[in-house]
């Protein structure tokens, strides 16, 4: 089952990637939105996932409400940068740290089965799997599709079809 999770997958990857950049939008806020990804998400042997949240301890405890109040079943602690690499985490959320940085954490990073989503990645070409912004009035994310080939977490197809072409 997950080989032919596998490729269709790669069927929607290819299409993303010939059709230019992979954009959607919400009325929700960054924490609402990251969750409902990370709903759409699945790692194997892992019931509880933790999302750790890169050098910011205020975002933590707001994620920790959420999580309380939308009665989602994950984890969530904040690390440093430094100690990223040491951590075990299904996602890593990042608020502050530049895209290049980003990109260099995850692909030092032991563990590939790692979703990564970040609000401070306008461009989305480098760094973050899923890229969350303001727009409007609208929380809206783009997908990097070359990060999300190099994750081994499974993202819901539907959540990569909510993406085409919102902006």
């Amino acid at each position: 089952m997950w080989h032919s999770a596998k490729k269709v997958l790669f069927c929607i990857l290819v299409v993303f990637a010939t059709s230019g950049p992979a954009y959607a939008n919400s009325k929700h806020n960054f924490y609402v939105l990251t969750l409902s990804i990370l709903s759409y998400s699945k790692w194997e042997n892992v019931s509880t996932p933790t999302l750790c949240v890169i050098d910011n301890a205020s975002i933590t405890s707001t994620f920790q409400s959420y999580i309380q109040q939308l009665s989602y079943n994950y984890r969530v602690q904040t690390v440093n940068a430094k100690d990223f690499s040491k951590s075990h985490c299904q996602a890593v959320y990042f608020s502050t740290t530049p895209p290049q940085q980003q990109q260099n954490l995850i692909q030092n990073y032991p563990y590939r089965s790692l979703l990564s989503l970040s609000i401070n990645n306008p461009e989305c070409e480098v760094g973050s799997i899923f890229c969350l912004y303001n727009q409007n009035d609208y929380t809206t994310f783009k997908v990097n599709l070359d990060a999300l080939s190099h994750s081994k977490v499974h993202i819901d197809p539907r959540v990569l079809l909510l993406a085409k072409n919102a902006e």
